[in-house]
């Protein structure tokens, strides 16, 4: 069998559960998008640290809450690791299919919980699960994807459905209604005009 869901991998890894987390997440990132400000110093930098905190914080009050019996954190620290149901999980800004070195380091505890989640046999024993954001230029989010990696490879990928694959117009800014536009005019370009002559 071909394993193509999450929950293909682990019957902790719910659509309701992942569009849960997906939410605080995004939640996040639209926020730190939202108090950006480069006029008082803001930068990418200072963008992502938010973001991430911002993320962070959630999971971390919606644990404390108990707001979700199958959340646990494993790891407060910045690095943040969590379990859905039985799964170790992190987060990442990046493409799904391009995890960095830091994204790919699994720690001794996230190792420990995939012990005890999964069947030495299971396919999905060995793999890094993880939410990657993908991100426009202004920061803002354009899927949040839930991947199983092994090695540099998404084995799995999911997009997690949170209305994102709207089309917008720009940059933040909502899409309008289409233009009709004459055709343009095809030719070759006097040398003369060119060089100024």
């Amino acid at each position: 069998m071909t394993k193509t869901f999450p929950w293909d991998y682990h019957k902790d890894l719910t659509e309701e559960r992942l569009v849960a987390v997906g939410q605080m997440i995004l939640e996040a990132r639209r926020l730190a998008v939202e108090l950006f400000d480069s006029d008082i110093g803001d930068d990418g930098w200072t963008l992502g640290c938010r973001a991430s905190q911002f993320a962070r914080y959630r999971i971390l009050t919606a644990f404390d809450g108990q707001r979700f019996p199958w959340l646990t954190v494993i790891d407060r620290s910045r690095r943040l690791i969590f379990t859905i149901g039985e799964v170790p999980v992190r987060i990442y800004r990046g493409e799904a299919e391009e995890p960095t070195a830091r994204t790919l380091h699994q720690s001794l505890s996230e190792l420990d919980q995939l012990g005890f989640s999964f069947d030495e046999r299971d396919e999905g024993h060995d793999l890094a699960y993880r939410f990657a954001v993908e991100t426009d230029v202004d920061g803002s989010a354009l899927a949040v994807k839930f991947v199983g990696l092994r090695g540099e490879t998404a084995v799995l990928n999911w997009n997690v459905p949170l209305g994102l694959d709207a089309f917008t117009g720009g940059i933040g800014m909502p899409a309008t209604e289409s233009v009709e536009l004459d055709a343009p005019s095809v030719g070759v370009r006097d040398r003369k005009t060119k060089t100024g002559e």
